[in-house]
């Protein structure tokens, strides 16, 4: 931060964002590396007093299997008729799994994370990546929705639970299930 003020006039930024890294796994949002002894709401803190807009990645759909939450709720993993995971693609060295939005308290869980992202820890700009895992073909708790049904509702969950005030910014999502509901899109 202090390398990036001191650069202000050249390098005028109003948007700090901190990316992938703060995390234990991914998929356990709740528990930080090393380098984070206090999480990252410290960091928004800093960011907003120095003047700039804090800004977390996010990747709330998708999952590590070595992650905590992987390991400890196979319930609510998207998985194959063979009940094997639903591979999410090959991201950070691994084959990563994604949450079946429509079990039980996995959509709960996603809300929770983005919640307490932009409400607790004061961040009100996400970047939520990967939310394509959200729309993979899969054998759901709920079969009765499409694809990008459980997207589309699980993104308008999570516009409701963050409120029109956080900026979210949708990464690697269907187009259609994210219209209207994020404040910008990278494709």
């Amino acid at each position: 931060l202090d390398t990036i003020i001191s650069y202000q006039d050249r390098l005028p930024l109003d948007l700090i964002q901190i990316d992938d890294g703060f995390e234990r796994e991914i998929g356990d949002w709740f528990k930080f590396r090393r380098g984070f002894p206090q999480g990252v709401a410290p960091l928004a803190h800093q960011l907003s007093e120095k003047g700039y807009l804090p800004g977390l990645w996010l990747a709330p759909f998708i999952l590590h299997p070595n992650s905590n939450f992987a390991i400890n709720n196979p319930d609510k993993l998207l998985r194959h008729k063979s009940r094997q995971p639903v591979n999410a693609g090959f991201i950070w060295n691994v084959f990563t799994q994604a949450l079946d939005l429509t079990a039980p308290g996995s959509l709960d869980y996603a809300l929770d994370v983005v919640k307490t992202a932009s409400h607790e820890w004061g961040y009100p700009y996400l970047k939520l990546d990967f939310l394509y895992a959200g729309a993979l073909a899969g054998y759901r708790f709920d079969r009765t929705k499409t694809r990008a049904q459980v997207l589309r509702s699980a993104m308008q969950a999570i516009r409701e639970t963050v409120g029109d005030e956080t900026f979210l910014l949708g990464c690697g999502a269907p187009l259609g299930s994210v219209i209207g509901l994020v404040d910008a899109n990278r494709i």
